[in-house]
């Protein structure tokens, strides 16, 4: 079983995770109270992912590490790219190699441009990490990611690039076939809810009738009831 939408590689591993975390399943409590829930994002030490962040968020690599976790959330996106930010400040403060980390928050940044929440999470993480989102491609102004010092940072490293572009407007066939997916998938899984909505309804619908007492056939009537009608 697919637990983290980075170990996704094919389009049903990121349908099948997404409907694991967000699909509503009912429940009825002893005093009769009926409850729908969605599992959402798996919890850290049984509790919800950013209260556990709170704690290790002075530690870029497990904010990081944390972070990956719950990608492709808004959220995660955003605390990765804090934990890789630290983590250069750090390397140019002891003037020590960071093109690797600045590699990465833009590789991040171009990747969280394909599509927003709601869209992302049904593409494999495989796909997306093998197209091509490099600097020069792509640059920087556009990725909503990151902000103007990592644009400073990067043309400090790798000069201006021949363009500045999104994922969604370099891949747009891509990005089409992949709406034109998720509107299928999310119409046959409506109806899948529906189907499942009405059984339960029927269940509770469906009650012991008591079995119904043979009713005595009228006694016949003699020659003067036939006559008279009594």
């Amino acid at each position: 079983m697919i637990a983290h939408w980075v170990d996704t590689k094919t389009d049903e591993e990121a349908r099948t995770l997404d409907r694991d975390i967000w699909d509503f399943s009912t429940r009825e409590e002893p005093d009769g109270t009926i409850i729908s829930q969605a599992p959402g994002p798996a919890p850290e030490n049984g509790e919800f992912w950013s209260h556990a962040l709170d704690r290790i968020k002075d530690d870029p690599d497990q904010r990081y590490a944390m972070a990956r976790r719950h990608l492709p959330l808004p959220a995660a996106w955003r605390e990765m790219a804090v934990a890789l930010r630290t983590k250069i400040r750090n390397a140019r403060k002891t003037r020590t190699e960071y093109q690797d980390l600045l590699q990465e928050l833009h590789h991040l940044a171009a990747m969280s441009s394909y599509a927003g929440y709601g869209i992302i999470q049904r593409v494999p993480y495989a796909r997306l990490a093998a197209l091509d989102l490099s600097y020069d491609r792509i640059g920087f102004e556009r990725l909503d990611l990151l902000g103007v010092t990592d644009g400073k940072w990067m043309r400090e490293l790798w000069g201006e690039p021949s363009d500045h572009s999104t994922a969604a407007e370099l891949y747009e066939d891509m990005l089409a076939a992949d709406l034109a997916r998720l509107d299928a998938d999310r119409k046959r899984e409506d109806a899948e809810r529906m189907g499942r909505f009405l059984d339960d309804w029927n269940k509770e619908d469906e009650v012991e009738t008591p079995p119904t007492r043979e009713t005595a056939p009228p006694p016949r009537r003699g020659l003067l009831g036939w006559l008279f009608r009594r």
